[in-house]
């Protein structure tokens, strides 16, 4: 298996310097002092790495366009997490959210009370509905706590945190799947377990506090400061998450990924081809192709990079069906064969394009070929980062030039390294096994 990467120091035109010299000189540029709140100069970077400041000066000459390019980005980020905004949070979650959760703690504790909490959408995620109906079944009251805070205005937000916290107060277990600001707005009853079932599976493109976009400096709360158990999809990821999260040893917990159980139910996969069909049935003759990428930048105001390129490419495959499903966060973006869920879709693909998307570790469970399309590989490393090698560690191609995808499909699509891949799946995939959610939901114990 080929695996293209693109290598900073020659795309630059500096190959005399190390590759990872390079890298790690940008990401030096990029970071601010942060206790004087301006960026590094080329004499204090020269400093830390203990090389010359003339070789330092060229590489950041260099490498310029690529800089420049995430500052403007990072600068529009910053205004987004701007000190005066996370200030305000933090106030919110040290005393108007823990006034109302003492108030809650003079109502009776409910044993059977189990939260569904999340402040990006106004309906339960499908990352919980497995989870959800699970709980059901074993006798607890699921509540749903769900509001798109981003579309409720100041009021709005206020009044279902508060009423959020009035529940909290009572509930034996809170369930959420992203960051959700009041769960660890105070120290919470001992009888309450909180449970993160991050949305992502295995552990790819850095998160939380891995990153500087993530979460802001001037932000003075806690993130993860009640989650009793964060689940992840195997061992391997365990540190990424203890990283990401400032967990303590023995929080996050390889038990499963909950929505992955139906990448091991035969009937579903049946079911999901067959409404396939049933919805688009001129689709039955051909391959299926999915684009599934992620977003970038903040995530109020997600953008996708490079789904032009799949839109050219998907009028030179025969015999293929093309279907583009930009990242929830992209405003009006494509969504193809809407009669589908996300997950549905990725059953029926007989190959898969991503990015930097988790979406890569699901699909691998399936066995069958997939491919990165990365045209802003290297501006995407030096802003954010991974936590694995994305050349060395990824089974699949890894295409950066736009005049090679129409012959990775082909290539993909005759054979591929199914041993790499498998390998892959039981690396960072080894607790996904069709009964995630069960282990999740025994993270509960008993309803009575």
């Amino acid at each position: 298996m080929v695996v293209k990467k693109l290598i900073i120091s020659q795309y630059f035109c500096i190959e005399e310097y190390p590759e990872q010299l390079v890298r790690r000189i940008i990401r030096h540029r990029l970071k601010k002092n942060a206790d004087e709140g301006r960026y590094l100069t080329t004499r204090e970077i020269a400093a830390l790495e203990n090389v010359p400041e003339s070789d330092v000066r060229r590489i950041v000459l260099k490498t310029a366009p690529l800089w420049r390019r995430v500052m403007r980005r990072n600068s529009r980020a910053a205004f987004q997490k701007s000190a005066g905004k996370q200030w305000l949070k933090s106030l919110l979650q040290a005393t108007v959210l823990p006034f109302f959760y003492n108030i809650g703690l003079l109502g009776n504790f409910d044993r059977r009370l189990i939260l569904f909490a999340d402040s990006n959408a106004d309906a339960l995620p499908a990352d919980m509905q497995p989870l959800f109906d699970e709980l059901k079944r074993r006798g607890f009251r699921c509540e749903v706590c769900c509001r798109d805070v981003s579309r409720a205005g100041l009021f709005g937000t206020l009044k279902y945190m508060c009423g959020f916290m009035l529940k909290y107060a009572r509930a034996r277990g809170v369930v959420v799947c992203n960051y959700f600001l009041p769960v660890n707005a105070c120290k919470k009853r001992r009888g309450t377990r909180v449970v993160q079932i991050w949305h992502s599976c295995g552990a790819f493109k850095k998160f939380g506090y891995s990153t500087p976009n993530d979460v802001s400096r001037h932000f003075r709360g806690s993130v993860s400061a009640n989650f009793d158990v964060v689940t992840v999809s195997s061992p391997a990821c365990i540190p990424a998450f203890e990283e990401a999260f400032r967990l303590k040893k023995g929080t996050a917990r390889a038990v499963g990924v909950c929505r992955t159980d139906v990448f091991f139910d035969k009937k579903y996969m049946t079911a999901a081809r067959e409404k396939l069909y049933a919805n688009y049935p001129g689709l039955r003759d051909k391959k299926l192709l999915l684009y599934l990428p992620t977003f970038r930048g903040d995530a109020s105001d997600a953008a996708s990079v490079g789904h032009e390129a799949i839109e050219r490419l998907s009028a030179e495959l025969d015999g293929w069906h093309t279907a583009i499903r930009l990242h929830p966060r992209v405003k009006n973006g494509r969504t193809d064969l809407p009669g589908l869920t996300t997950n549905e879709l990725l059953l029926c693909a007989d190959m898969l394009i991503t990015d930097y998307s988790s979406a890569v570790f699901e699909y691998a469970l399936l066995d069958r070929p997939m491919l990165l399309w990365c045209p802003d590989l290297a501006e995407y490393t030096a802003e954010r980062d991974f936590y694995l090698d994305i050349a060395r560690d990824m089974p699949c191609e890894v295409i950066t030039d736009e005049r090679e995808l129409k012959n990775a499909v082909l290539r993909g699509s005759e054979g591929f390294d199914r041993e790499r891949y498998r390998a892959f799946a039981d690396k960072y995939m080894s607790a996904c096994d069709g009964n995630s959610t069960k282990r999740v939901a025994d993270l509960f114990g008993k309803s009575r």
